[in-house]
Parts: C-alpha cells; sequence; structure tokens
C-alpha cells in the first residue's frame, strides 16, 4: 500500500515540476526581449519600412523623370514658367476671368 501512496505522490510532484518548468518556458519564450511579442512587433515595424520604401522609390523615380524633363524639354520648361511664375511671351496678352458665384434664385 505505502508503494502506490508514495508513487502517487512521486508522479503527482513530477507532474507539478513539469508543468511549472513548461508555464516558466511559454512565459519566457513569449515576454522577454527575443519573445513572441518583440518579433511580431518588429515584424510589423519592418512592413511598415517597406511600404514607406516604395513610397520613397517611386517619388525618386518621379524627381528623376522631372529632373530629366527640366533639362531637356523646352515645352515643359515654358508650362511651369507660366503656371509658377506667371510669365508671357513677348506679345503676349493675359485674360482674368473671373469666376461668378452663384446666385440662389428663390
Amino acid at each position: 500500500m505505502r508503494k502506490k501512496k508514495q508513487i502517487k505522490k512521486t508522479s503527482f510532484i513530477n507532474y507539478y515540476i513539469l508543468t511549472m518548468v513548461l508555464s516558466l518556458f511559454v512565459v519566457v519564450l513569449v515576454f522577454n526581449d527575443f519573445g513572441l511579442i518583440t518579433y511580431f512587433k518588429l515584424q510589423n515595424k519592418q512592413n511598415q519600412l517597406d511600404k514607406e520604401l516604395q513610397q520613397l522609390l517611386i517619388q525618386q523615380n518621379d524627381l528623376r523623370s522631372e529632373i530629366i524633363k527640366l533639362q531637356t524639354d523646352q515645352n515643359y520648361i515654358e508650362q511651369i514658367a507660366r503656371e509658377k511664375f506667371m510669365m508671357v511671351k513677348p506679345g503676349e496678352r493675359i485674360y482674368r476671368v473671373n469666376e461668378d458665384k452663384e446666385i440662389d434664385q428663390q
């Protein structure tokens, strides 16, 4: 009889110790500096940085194409001068059109 009680008590203690060790392992795996939470945060940050990098690459290509246009395309230069700096060629006239406000008719 004693052996059965002792075996049950020993197996319970072993089970308890194993459960505690596994619980501690899971806590360490999830919450330490190299744990799963940190891994997922870093993964999210990497995805955000990848998106930002793609946007910056697109912006860089757009700016390069505009530089090339400004260096080579005379019509584009004239268009920019007219739109941004209100410049005109000699002999041109500028007509300003005032937009009328809508009048409520009742």
